[in-house]
């Protein structure tokens, strides 16, 4: 279960749909490792790949997907039966995340700072006495609005399936209202680096393979560690 929970904390990051020129992403972590990079086109569609190089996310034509590489070659799996056998596996399993009295409280803009260059509102919980340590960082920069789009659109609707697996422990509640303000500079570990309108190529976005049954996807999460 832990597998799928990991899983299901980056569909919250990597699937989604915005509708604008093409835009390619690259997150971070605070010490500068390459963490995440999202690549954007213009019609939607979108691959996300984290630093695990075996797989990535795909959102094509308004469908979303996992890709990863398997024995005989990619495997690409829909996103509604990744949903569908993480809320199996839940339903049968007794493991849980902690409960954070803290995820439901809403954030509050602490003040303004600039992350890597970019200026942004930092956002933390009303019961942190800290303001040194943002949950969140917002940027209201019209031009990133495709990031924006993006992470909001499949963040609220990836914390809807963890809330129905895990109820008031989902982790991450809070940030959920935020992520409508603009697009995160920094959240969730990860803190925005670089950002490119070039061109992407279509080629990107293409399916590498037929999607595999759900059947097949079970095993493949059984399977997992």
């Amino acid at each position: 279960m832990k597998f799928g929970f990991r899983v299901l904390t980056a569909l919250a990051i990597a699937w989604g749909s915005p509708a604008c020129a093409d835009m390619t992403a690259r997150y971070v972590m605070d010490d500068g490792t390459p963490l995440m990079t999202i690549e954007i086109a213009a019609n939607g569609d979108m691959r996300t790949r984290f630093s695990d190089p075996s797989s990535y996310f795909l959102t094509r034509e308004g469908r979303d997907y996992l890709v990863k590489t398997g024995p005989a070659g990619p495997i690409v799996m829909r996103s509604e039966d990744i949903a569908t056998v993480m809320l199996e596996q839940a339903a049968r399993e007794t493991w849980r995340p902690p409960k954070d009295k803290n995820a439901n409280a809403p954030l509050i803009a602490r003040a303004k700072v600039r992350i890597r260059g970019r200026q942004g509102v930092a956002y933390a919980s009303d019961r942190d006495p800290s303001p040194d340590a943002p949950t969140v960082v917002i940027s209201e920069d019209p031009t990133l609005a495709p990031l924006a789009s993006a992470i909001r659109k499949q963040f609220l609707q990836s914390l809807a399936t963890m809330s129905s697996m895990f109820g008031d422990a989902s982790p991450s509640r809070g940030i959920a209202p935020v992520l409508s303000k603009g697009a995160p500079l920094a959240f969730l570990g990860l803190e925005l680096d670089t950002v490119s309108r070039d061109p992407v190529p279509a080629s990107r976005f293409a399916l590498p393979a037929p999607p595999i049954t759900l059947d097949a996807v079970r095993r493949d999460f059984n399977a997992a560690p």
